[in-house]
């Protein structure tokens, strides 16, 4: 299958330390993808540099085909590599659906601001970036809340609306920066049931997290990273054998 995404070579540098060190990998349309490591492993930085946030100083980033290296991270979140943050904090002022429809800045012709004004020409814009919000908030459970406030909902909840946001962007690759950290067990439970059916509707994902238990219950597949450096890439129960990867934690995790 032709990659969706493919990395090559990348590597970034902050003053004397190298934090990714000539890593590359593919990413086939569909799959989701796990990025772990020990602390520091620069997980969060190669990511970072997928997604454009950071300029790696030597590699490449080809999307579809496309060499997007040179490309901003405004004009790749529209090209489709949507990310989400580890930060939850929701757009005050909005209620569920408003800050869902935010999202919907990546495709809108006219931009968001713009297309929630309620002008003969530009309803039905507005229409398409309603639909496409509430889409969005279907797909992670939170369709019912769409008129609450969102300063009120609970923390795990306000994941999912930060989820729900990307998803409105209409992405081609999901980038989740530690998407369960900070959440209680049937908080990732309900994430995880989430990413798994996002996989059936076919959309492809990148997650890096600390949590290799929730890595191993949802990826095809897992790169491991040590001191930037691309040491294991398979399956999540080939990892878990893995001599280099069990050393690099110590043996103290299990994915």
């Amino acid at each position: 299958m032709k990659a969706l995404l493919e990395v090559r070579q990348a590597t970034r540098r902050f003053a004397g330390l190298i934090a990714v060190r000539d890593v590359s990998f593919t990413l086939a349309p569909g799959e989701i993808l796990g990025l772990i490591g020990p602390n520091g492993a620069g997980k969060s930085t190669l990511l970072h540099c997928v997604a454009g946030f950071r300029r790696h100083d030597s590699g490449c980033v080809i999307l579809e085909g496309k060499d997007v290296s040179s490309w901003s991270s405004d004009r790749r979140a529209r090209a489709g590599l949507a990310t989400v943050f580890q930060s939850a904090t929701p757009i005050g002022g909005l209620d569920v659906l408003g800050n869902a429809m935010v999202g919907c800045h990546a495709w809108t012709r006219r931009g968001f601001a713009a297309g929630i004004v309620k002008s003969r020409g530009q309803r039905r814009e507005e229409h398409a970036i309603r639909e496409a919000a509430r889409e969005a908030l279907e797909l992670v459970g939170l369709a019912q809340l769409a008129h609450r406030s969102a300063t009120t909902l609970p923390f795990g909840q306000l994941r999912l609306l930060a989820i729900a946001r990307v998803l409105a962007q209409r992405p081609r690759v999901l980038l989740l920066d530690e998407p369960v950290a900070g959440l209680r067990a049937g908080e990732k439970a309900r994430l995880r049931e989430v990413f798994l059916d996002l996989k059936q509707r076919g959309f492809t994902q990148i997650l890096v997290e600390h949590d290799m238990q929730f890595v191993g219950a949802v990826a095809d597949r897992v790169l491991v990273l040590d001191r930037g450096r691309l040491i294991a890439d398979g399956p999540p129960q080939q990892i878990r054998r893995d001599e280099q990867v069990i050393a690099a934690y110590l043996g103290t995790a299990t994915v």
